[in-house]
């Protein structure tokens, strides 16, 4: 423990004017759109990389190269806007929240091109390029020309900004638009221009904060610790109530003296990190109210993802059908089986075989998301961090108490979906806005510093997790993971089918309606997060066991980024989905193609083809296979008279009262005729009216929900 003194105050304030800017950068988002733009750390990674190569490589003077380099991440923010987020300005707030996680996977790539970035040994011998080189000494403070910078850009970039926003036409006219949209329209005010506006102010700030942040982190972009700032500013943000920039901006400088102090008492073990987490729940605690406010405008359109609409039972009975639903079945999963023994693309060696085992838990993975987003309309970012919780826990019930693994896959489970609880729970309440920050703060929490304590992984920095005598091979672990794949597809249909599953899609499709019938939404919505989590630490399990030894750095946010990639991609509300995602994210590159996990091709394929999937195939690769799936019932069940293509889900009231045992109130909209039926009315008495109980029913329900 070192005393702490006036220079660790304001190296910590210097630094926490970048994460002030960023702050400003992602309440003004917000402000104007309703959506946290996670994308607003990584939009200056471009104007980073390109003025360390322009400077360094091809020899453009700083000067003349740094306003190319803002140039640049300003255009890009504006192409972002105009090309992908007015794009899907219609869909859910969550969706776009959705959208600006894929693009800050995708703006990592100029980092990961080697071609597109400066001369390493530049960079370690001579650090990231500045306009000059001095210093400025006060008794034992020393400021090099990094912290001039920031000291001196900063402070004026906020003040341009605040009397750019308060004395300016265009200021007022953005403030105008984001607190009141069709006022704003009516007084003859451009909403998508104001946004665009918004936007390049964003790109501005996350350009400049990029730039001045590279040489202080030690490293010349944000890519390696993208997830890392973005907590931090989030947490300024959510202090501001994602709503008042100067909270936010002087937030930001809090945090990094705090951050400075809690470094300087606590040099190791990742202290920092926990202290950014209790912030982070605090402020979501503190700022429930305000944030549900905030929230209040886009409260109407907060659901995600949607089911596949399910074949009426009639038709579902019909031989053919029920023929052309169990054949892919079983054949998909006799190929599973048969895998590790295949000759074809080295499938039956050991390296191929452990790369399967790595589909299975990413497929858990994806099952988990499944119920928490696809059903229950909540965004975690920090699944994968439960997938070391599981893993860890595998390890010291082994050590401790030498459980086998029948036993430690329970136990590892319930660990997890008690951590869950505890992690949703400050932000449950304000919907999956909200619960993506906070699993992200934990996502950071857990890799940066609960991993790395003695308790849980020892004197060293790895853990070891000795296998039994039957699953010594690599073969027997992967049919471990295969099996609890099925098990975990029987429990989550099951789960659907109770009444917590009903209750759940309830709640997702609104929320007002279900409170009004006696559901609690809190409570619904921690049970999909206490499922997610079992399953994630039981994938942690087959983890532990597959590798056998492994450390914090293999639970870094960014692949929890990948684990909602993935389940976009295969259609957040079912199953299938969450099978198809990850074969498409991992099996085909990895597994088949033997790419890294972390490497360049599994980021574009993900992140791009969840950005694709988002604006024009929103079921994602799932509802493709059911499409499909109707095309083929209509050519094998042609005495149909009604068109598989009118299937749809329930109206909300049915849904509800479903999800409370009631009987249904209107006819089926499943229900189809076959030809030579005559169609009948089983809920209309013989003058056409409904029966007096449906009538009772109808007469008690909210006006919203009729």
């Amino acid at each position: 423990m070192s005393a702490v003194g006036l220079d660790t105050v304001v190296l910590g304030a210097i630094q926490g004017l970048t994460y002030g800017a960023l702050a400003l950068g992602l309440v003004l988002v917000f402000r104007a759109q309703r959506f946290v733009n996670f994308a607003q750390a990584n939009i200056g990674v471009v104007s980073s990389v390109l003025l360390g190569k322009l400077v360094v490589d091809e020899g453009v003077p700083y000067l003349v190269a740094l306003p190319i380099a803002v140039l640049a991440g300003v255009l890009l923010a504006v192409a972002l806007e105009r090309f992908i987020i007015r794009r899907l300005f219609a869909s859910s707030r969550l969706v776009l929240m959705v959208a600006s996680i894929f693009l800050s996977q995708l703006l990592l790539v100029p980092r990961i091109v080697e071609s597109w970035n400066a001369s390493p040994t530049y960079l370690v011998n001579n650090g990231y390029p500045v306009p000059f080189r001095s210093t400025f000494t006060v008794g034992l403070l020393v400021l090099h020309t990094p912290e001039l910078l920031t000291i001196i850009v900063v402070p004026l970039l906020a003040l341009g900004l605040a009397a750019f926003l308060r004395f300016s036409p265009y200021g007022q006219a953005i403030r105008a638009a984001a607190d009141n949209p069709e006022a704003a329209r009516l007084a003859g005010i451009s909403v998508k221009r104001m946004s665009t506006l918004v936007w390049v102010i964003a790109g501005l700030l996350s350009a400049i904060a990029a730039i001045l942040m590279a040489p202080q982190q030690g490293v010349y972009v944000l890519g390696g610790s993208g997830a890392t700032i973005l907590v931090r500013a989030l947490a300024a943000g959510l202090i501001g109530r994602m709503t008042s920039l100067p909270i936010a901006f002087v937030a930001g400088i809090g945090i990094g003296v705090t951050e400075a102090i809690t470094f300087a008492v606590i040099p190791v073990g990742g202290t920092v990190e926990l202290v950014i987490f209790i912030i982070v729940m605090g402020a979501l605690l503190l700022r429930s109210r305000e944030l549900s406010r905030a929230t209040r405008d886009s409260s109407a359109d907060i659901s995600f993802g949607s089911e596949p609409p399910a074949l009426p039972s009639r038709i579902a009975a019909l031989p053919a059908v029920r023929l052309l639903r169990g054949v892919p079945v079983l054949l998909s999963a006799g190929l599973a089986v048969a895998l590790p023994f295949l000759p074809l693309a080295g499938f039956n060696t050991n390296a191929k075989t452990f790369l399967l085992t790595g589909v299975t838990v990413v497929t858990l993975v994806g099952i988990s998301l499944c119920v928490l987003s696809g059903w229950g309309g909540q965004v975690s970012l920090g699944q994968y961090a439960f997938v070391g919780v599981g893993a860890y826990a595998a390890v010291r019930l082994t050590e401790l108490l030498s459980l086998p693994p029948a036993v430690v896959l329970p136990l590892a489970g319930l660990i997890g979906a008690g951590v869950a609880v505890l992690v949703g729970l400050p932000a449950i309440r304000i919907q999956g806005l909200f619960l993506a920050v906070s699993t992200l703060a934990f996502g950071v929490v857990a890799g940066g510093f609960a991993f790395q304590q003695r308790y849980i992984v020892g004197d060293v920095g790895s853990v070891f997790l000795p296998r039994p005598s039957y699953l010594q091979k690599d073969r027997s672990v992967y049919y471990l993971g295969l099996g609890l794949v099925f098990l975990a597809c029987v429990l989550v249909t099951n789960f659907r089918r109770s009444a917590a599953g009903r209750m759940l899609i309830a709640v997702k499709d609104n929320d007002k309606a279900a409170r009004s019938h006696g559901i609690t939404a809190t409570g619904t919505r921690l049970t999909s997060f206490a499922l997610s989590g079992f399953l994630c630490a039981c994938a942690g399990v087959v983890f532990a066991y597959s590798y056998q030894r492994f450390n914090s750095t293999y639970f870094l946010p960014d692949s929890s980024f990948a684990m909602v990639t993935m389940t976009i991609i295969g259609g957040q509300g079912s199953i299938l989905g969450a099978i198809l995602g990850p074969l498409f994210v991992f099996g085909i590159p990895v597994v088949l193609y033997g790419a890294e996990p972390n490497s360049l091709v599994p980021l574009i394929v993900g992140a791009g083809g969840g950005l694709i999937i988002l604006m024009f195939f929103p079921r994602g690769l799932a509802g493709l296979v059911f499409d499909l799936r109707d095309f083929l019932i209509k050519r094998l069940v042609p005495n149909l008279t009604t068109s598989v293509d009118r299937v749809q889900r329930p109206r909300l009231r049915d849904v509800l009262n479903a999800a409370l045992g009631r009987d249904p109130v209107t006819t089926d909209p499943t229900d189809v005729v076959v030809a030579g039926d005559e169609p009948t009315s089983d809920r209309a008495g013989s003058n056409g009216r409904l029966p007096e109980p449906a009538r009772r029913l109808v007469s008690v329900g909210s006006e919203e929900d009729r």
